[in-house]
């Protein structure tokens, strides 16, 4: 077994404590005929520990649980993640009890929940394709800093929705309802459910409510007047320019993200506790 263990490379105590998963992890388990391996790199560099793991661990927040993803995905390894973050609705783990976690891990002690993806596919005027990449959380088309409202299309199914004055859409699956798709005043969609969600970003005017569309539904959005500052954004870490006459397609796929649960606590119980959590952290 070789655990890839990916941290936040700008966080010190990430680094720290990838270190004492990588010491726990070799000193502490083994199993009969096999020798546990751990492998240790940041989030920028982690390609080649990537190549060598048979399963990751990422150590930080949700933005490194979806990079590590990310990673795991291209080689549908498992994942989970210790949170070392702020907020960490997508890692499982505390930082309390490394060794006991790492335990259950060597064992196999766990389930796979499986969380489909989206395929975002952006296509340039002659319908070529100059992006093509996976999200687990969200695809986001929005206009650039101080730049002027957009005009966005938006086509659920190849039907025609609406033309909205806003500063951006986002495309959320059930996994990424809780991030910017919530912030921007969408659903929370409940796990099992294979939904996309649709939310404009501050719409102008009373009628950008989110829309919830069907797991297998296409999404196409493009410019309804020429913008010249949007951008797409995948996971909050993948991004292209949006140019004049291009397509963003979000396209049900057939890929999921393999996430590790142990003993999954009850999803509302979590939120709860996660916004409680933020909030004292605000008021010191």
């Amino acid at each position: 077994m070789i655990i890839g263990i990916i941290y936040d490379g700008n966080k010190k105590e990430c680094a720290d404590y990838a270190g004492l998963l990588k010491r726990t992890a070799e000193e502490s388990f083994s199993v009969p005929g096999e020798k546990v391996e751990a492998l240790i790199a940041g989030v920028a560099d982690c390609a080649a520990v990537c190549e060598k793991a048979t399963l990751l661990v990422s150590v930080g927040g949700d933005g490194t649980f979806l990079k590590t993803a990310s990673m795991a995905l291209k080689r549908d390894l498992p994942v989970c993640g210790f949170n070392l973050g702020t907020l960490g609705l997508l890692t499982e783990f505390e930082h309390d009890d490394p060794k006991g976690v790492l335990e259950r891990l060597v064992r196999g002690d766990f389930v796979i929940e499986k969380r489909r993806v989206l395929r975002v596919l952006v296509e340039d005027p002659q319908g070529e394709p100059v992006f093509d990449e996976y999200a687990l959380n969200d695809c986001v088309l929005e206009r650039g800093t101080l730049a002027r409202l957009a005009y966005i299309t938006v086509e659920i199914g190849g039907a025609f929705v609406d033309n909205y004055p806003c500063n951006g859409i986002v495309i959320a699956t059930q996994t990424g309802s809780t991030a910017y798709s919530m912030s921007s005043g969408g659903p929370i969609v409940e796990p099992g459910n294979d939904v996309i969600v649709v939310t404009p970003v501050c719409a102008h005017f009373t009628d950008g409510r989110p829309i919830i569309a069907r797991g297998d539904s296409e999404i196409r959005l493009s410019m309804r007047l020429p913008h010249d500052s949007m951008y797409v954004s995948v996971d909050g870490h993948k991004n292209i320019r949006f140019g004049e006459g291009y397509v963003c397609r979000c396209l049900p796929s057939h890929k999921s993200v393999r996430v590790i649960r142990m003993d999954p606590p009850n999803f509302y119980e979590v939120l709860r506790k996660k916004a409680e959590e933020r909030r004292e952290k605000l008021s010191q």
